[in-house]
């Protein structure tokens, strides 16, 4: 009986370290465990994700190059991670324009000047050291914000939400993603139905919110900020 019980704890121990570290990254064990996870994880991050430059053109690249408004558009990403919007835009060599990209974990920053520093010149991009709340910016001051793969790790995607809108020029695009696996409702209230995101976003002003196939893992969510913009929803 004993040996059962030892056995069950044991599973159950198991079971609640893979849901808290390998599934949800930490996220419920606030935000210094996912930084550090993130941390010691960057040197290998980008072999574990496989990016190559031909998924990426169509992931990435084309999605924003398809919504830039203006020649020179200014585009914020937020959580970079080690620089995968920067870096394929700058290897594309399509976009003109300017891109601050910023992520909580100095590691992934260290990882992301490496890669970039491969382009030259690397196109006024500038990468900051900074949390998602609040974003260290004016109202309005890009044209695009975009954040992949990210929400659903910070340590209050609805609050880093609203200040992606606010730092979005009026009639500017916000893209971003919505975790859409089988282990998406295990983020919890993080989680959100397609009809859930399209009316959170819409909830904060946003106009002409689309959820699209993306990833296995994720959807894409594309949403613009009106010219005449309503009083957000707290």
């Amino acid at each position: 009986m004993n040996g059962l019980l030892v056995l069950l704890i044991i599973v159950v121990l198991a079971i609640l370290y893979w849901w808290l570290i390998i599934s949800t990254e930490g996220v419920f064990l606030g935000r210094r465990m996912v930084v550090w996870l993130y941390d010691i994880t960057a040197h290998k991050y980008d072999d574990i994700k496989e990016y190559t430059p031909e998924d990426e053109k169509i992931l990435v690249v084309d999605p924003i190059l398809a919504l830039c408004q203006q020649t020179e558009t200014a585009l914020l990403d937020v959580g970079t991670g080690t620089g995968r919007v920067p870096y394929f835009l700058l290897q594309d060599g399509r976009f003109q324009g300017d891109i601050i990209a910023l992520d909580a974990s100095a590691k992934m920053l260290a990882h992301a000047e490496e890669s970039l520093a491969l382009h030259s010149p690397t196109h006024g991009v500038t990468l900051l050291h900074q949390d998602a709340v609040p974003l260290p910016f004016e109202d309005g001051r890009f044209d695009m914000v975009t954040s992949l793969e990210t929400l659903e790790f910070l340590p209050d995607h609805k609050a880093a939400l609203r200040e992606m809108v606010r730092v979005l020029r009026p009639g500017g695009i916000l893209l971003t993603t919505r975790r859409a696996d089988w282990e998406a409702p295990l983020f919890l209230n993080r989680y959100h139905s397609k009809n859930g995101m399209i009316a959170l976003l819409r909830a904060m002003g946003m106009i002409d919110v689309t959820v699209q196939p993306w990833l296995t893992t994720y959807n894409l969510v594309i949403a613009r900020k009106p010219i005449s913009v309503p009083q957000y929803s707290r």
